[in-house]
């Protein structure tokens, strides 16, 4: 991809990331409502399987940039960042060791599982104390908490990559995209 059809794809995904944020285009965790299934990260997503992790991470920074100039909450706001970045690049690693839309998602999902459980660790230890006492009552025990966090980025990573491949299928097929 020529650099300058990644920079306006780049701007295009993140935009149109950072809109779907401000339309609140989520859905809550049934377990743990405060978690939220996020259709922001579709686009870059998208972009990732069209122009490669670079472009899909940069789309990812100017989302999170987009989100902070607006006020989000910086804390909630690098989560989400960090999500995102964690499934890409651990399903650009797996699809580097063979090339497997099945290795690629689950790379992605392990990553992101890890990293977001950590980033929880972190969250409930560090930062806010407090509201563990309300995230494990929710949940039903901490061990549960991690699980129950544990799958909703399983779920996560397997819509938002699962959407985005068809998506990406298609724009191939019609537009004659090469892999």
């Amino acid at each position: 991809m020529q650099k300058t059809q990644g920079v306006v794809l780049t701007a295009l995904m993140a935009s149109l990331a950072l809109s779907f944020s401000m339309l609140k285009l989520e859905l809550p965790y049934p377990v743990l409502p405060y978690l939220k299934f996020d259709l922001a990260e579709i686009p870059v997503t998208i972009l990732y399987f069209l122009a490669g992790l670079r472009w899909g991470l940069a789309a990812e920074t100017l989302h999170l940039l987009g989100l902070l100039a607006r006020g989000a909450e910086p804390v909630g706001a690098l989560l989400k960042y960090s999500a995102v970045i964690s499934m890409l690049i651990g399903a650009r690693l797996f699809r580097k060791i063979m090339k497997s839309i099945t290795l690629e998602f689950a790379g992605g999902a392990v990553t992101r599982i890890f990293a977001m459980s950590f980033a929880n660790w972190a969250y409930f230890t560090f930062l806010f104390p407090n509201f563990l006492d309300y995230a494990v009552k929710m949940a039903g025990g901490v061990y549960l908490l991690y699980v129950y966090t544990a799958v909703f980025n399983l779920i996560h990573t397997l819509v938002s990559m699962g959407i985005s491949w068809l998506v990406f299928k298609e724009i191939k097929i019609r537009l004659r995209v090469p892999a």
